[in-house]
């Protein structure tokens, strides 16, 4: 009995067929889960609020404000509710953040110069950050969604406003995960009794997320008088409403510094978040 040929052509084309299909619905996939719908803002006048420029290195909004001090930091002060204090914070320092997110965005190209693989990389952080928003205090959705309001559309290749402010808070998180890439670690001190001059606690660090020299320039003394929790203080760049480094009226002080870990499968509530909220509403430790 004669066997049949084998037709190897359209097998190949099965193969093939079957693998764009499953790409495409993976794409497809990824758009979908990768979305972040922002949360219901009420207050919608809010959006034509205005600062006022008083010199180039200084503007007011109301009772916030943001100037260059002597030291080349920017420092800011912003009060309110969680959408106003990110409407506010983006409009005082709309050209921070535009700054940070180009020279971010900067640095991304020349880490990653293949075009092919940055799309990877970018379909990788969407799956991983896929429960992102489900993660995040409805107020630090408000706030950030009021940052992005003033976000520039030069970077929309890459997501929505809204969508890569609040990607941009799991940074450091990701950092963790791509470890590889030599993203994270932080170094700091601490002295105390007979090493300190008057005996007391003093603690300091340095922040070594280096993501090229330009991204260390324009950095700020952020100020944050809440309508609810604590007033503080934190050390921040333009965009970032997270905690890096701060310390509330309470007295309580935190700084993030970088530890291996293992590799999760799905995003968590950005650690930088963790830590405003510990500033905005703790006292103590304990």
């Amino acid at each position: 009995m004669k066997r049949k040929a084998i037709n190897w052509k359209r097998i190949i084309l099965f193969i093939v067929g079957g693998f764009v299909l499953l790409l495409i619905s993976l794409v497809i996939y990824l758009t979908v889960v990768a979305i972040d719908y922002p949360p219901k803002i009420e207050d919608s006048e809010l959006l034509k609020v205005q600062r006022r420029e008083l010199d180039k290195n200084c503007y007011v909004l109301g009772n916030n404000w943001i100037r260059k001090s002597e030291s080349g930091l920017w420092e800011m002060y912003v009060e309110g509710d969680a959408y106003q204090r990110g409407l506010i914070n983006g409009t005082l320092s709309k050209e921070l953040i535009y700054e940070q997110e180009k020279a971010f965005t900067d640095q991304i190209i020349k880490m990653v110069p293949s075009s092919f693989y940055r799309h990877f990389l970018k379909y990788f952080i969407a799956w991983f950050n896929r429960n992102l928003d489900d993660n995040i205090t409805e107020e630090y959705k408000k706030e950030i969604f009021g940052v992005s309001q003033v976000a520039s559309d030069e970077f929309d290749y890459i997501g929505s406003a809204y969508q890569r402010m609040m990607n941009y808070h799991a940074a450091h998180d990701i950092g963790h995960a791509l470890q590889n890439l030599a993203l994270v670690g932080c170094s700091s001190f601490a002295t105390w009794n007979e090493k300190s001059e008057d005996s007391l606690l003093i603690i300091g660090r340095n922040f070594d997320f280096f993501v090229g020299d330009r991204f260390a320039e324009n950095k700020i003394v952020y100020f944050c008088n809440p309508k609810v929790g604590n007033k503080f203080m934190m050390l921040t760049w333009g965009g970032l409403i997270g905690v890096v480094s701060g310390m509330n009226m309470k007295g309580l002080s935190i700084t993030l510094n970088a530890a291996k870990s293992e590799i999760p499968s799905g995003s968590a509530t950005p650690v930088s978040l963790l830590a405003r909220e510990i500033l905005q509403y703790a006292g103590n430790i304990e």
